[in-house]
């Protein structure tokens, strides 16, 4: 049995967590420039719909610390949804 899902209702400003910032990659981030240079090309596209790029492997690979340098190196960039108020200044410092 399928039941309909109402809409959630309009966010208060109570409602909306507090922000967190992503943590700097560690000082010894190295290589993985091909990496980085497929998420440029991925996020920089014109288009205008909503983009996911899946980081995957191994525990201790270093995804998180990639992800964290792009994210530090993307800080002039909107790479979010500025119309939506759960994503709405995500990358800003």
């Amino acid at each position: 049995m399928v039941a309909p899902v109402s809409p959630r209702p309009p966010e208060s400003p109570q409602d909306i967590p507090e922000r967190k910032l992503c943590p700097p990659p560690v000082f010894s981030f190295i290589g993985r420039k091909d990496i980085l240079d497929k998420l440029r090309v991925y996020f920089d596209s014109e288009s205008a719909s909503q983009r996911v790029f899946v980081l995957h492997g191994l525990g201790g690979a270093g995804k998180s610390q990639l992800a964290f340098k792009f994210i530090e190196e993307s800080k002039s960039k909107r790479y979010t949804d500025q119309s939506n108020k759960s994503t709405r200044g995500l990358l800003t410092t």
